[in-house]
């Protein structure tokens, strides 16, 4: 209870106590064990009772009684006060309840909705802030793609079957290996974009023929020069497997690039021998396989050498 309540109280109780000492002057102070009213005359108890709730229900609610007793014949009138019928859940408070005033009940209520309104505001000026527009960049199948994210959201790319490919945080990249899938779709904060992918063309063989002889051809002095260049060409070179079998020595020159020396007998007595049981003009041959690690693509081509002696 507050201070202003108690002062109340207090000076409700000390009208009380004033109004016993007149009653007891008038009639006399004798201390005596006989009734000084009749049973009749007398204020029930429970009236007192319920006036003392009455009064103490008023101060919970925070409001100030006001008592006005014009004679002391009033005090017959008590016999018949009925006190007015306070609601039990206006007066009883539980733990944690706060009596408040009709303006802030009224915030209070509102509370709820104002928050619920703030926190749309800011959805809304979150959404007004996603203002980069959506770049959905061309994938290539069967290979490698790395993809920046240069919007304020994340960026997520599916395939055309549904799945999820890759997710990119705002501000990051990723790299990420593409199947082959024939479309993708990117989406970012609220928007979509469906493009097509390009495919990744099979990888490509060419022959440079620098000295690959003939009938009548050394052996001794092709195997002493560069017999052929080989080119492989593909937009992904590093994803490639790339073999050269046969009897030739290889050197890799990068790029793509590979130059085939023939080493078929080291000396004139072993070309004898491996000849022997044939006629001019001999022919020395070398495979060349390329393959895709990724997507699997490969080919295949085969170089020929001509000598007609040592």
């Amino acid at each position: 209870m507050s201070k202003n309540n108690r002062d109340v109280k207090f000076i409700i109780y000390q009208v009380l106590y004033i109004f016993v000492i007149v009653v007891i002057t008038m009639k006399g102070a004798d201390l005596n064990l006989e009734k000084v009213l009749t049973e009749e005359d007398a204020v029930k108890k429970s009236y007192a009772d319920s006036l003392k709730k009455y009064i103490d229900s008023m101060l919970a609610l925070g409001l100030v009684p006001k008592i006005e007793l014009d004679s002391l014949r009033n005090i017959a009138d008590l016999k018949v006060f009925v006190p007015p019928q306070i609601s039990p859940n206006m007066i009883t408070l539980q733990t944690g309840q706060l009596v408040v005033s009709q303006e802030e009940f009224e915030k209070l209520k509102n509370q709820p909705e104002l928050q619920q309104q703030l926190e749309q505001q800011q959805q809304v000026e979150m959404e007004k802030t996603d203002v980069t527009p959506l770049v959905a960049a061309p994938l290539i199948q069967y290979t490698q793609n790395t993809i920046t994210n240069r919007g304020n959201v994340p960026l997520e790319i599916y395939g055309d079957d549904g799945s999820l490919i890759a997710s990119i945080p705002a501000g990051g990249s990723r790299s990420f290996i593409m199947g082959g899938h024939k479309s993708v779709t990117y989406k970012q904060g609220g928007q979509s974009k469906t493009v097509s992918t390009r495919d990744n063309a099979k990888p490509e063989i060419t022959f440079e023929q620098l000295k690959p002889g003939n009938s009548d051809a050394s052996l001794r002095e092709l195997q002493s020069v560069i017999g052929f260049r080989i080119r492989i060409k593909d937009d992904f070179l590093g994803q490639l497997d790339v073999k050269i079998t046969g009897p030739v020595v290889v050197e890799d020159k990068g790029g793509g690039v590979f130059d085939v020396k023939l080493k078929y007998a080291s000396s004139k007595e072993q070309f004898e021998r491996m000849t022997e049981n044939g006629g001019a003009p001999f022919r020395a041959s070398f495979n060349v396989s390329v393959k895709d690690r990724i997507s699997g693509h490969s080919i295949q081509r085969q170089g020929q050498y001509t000598f007609g002696e040592w």
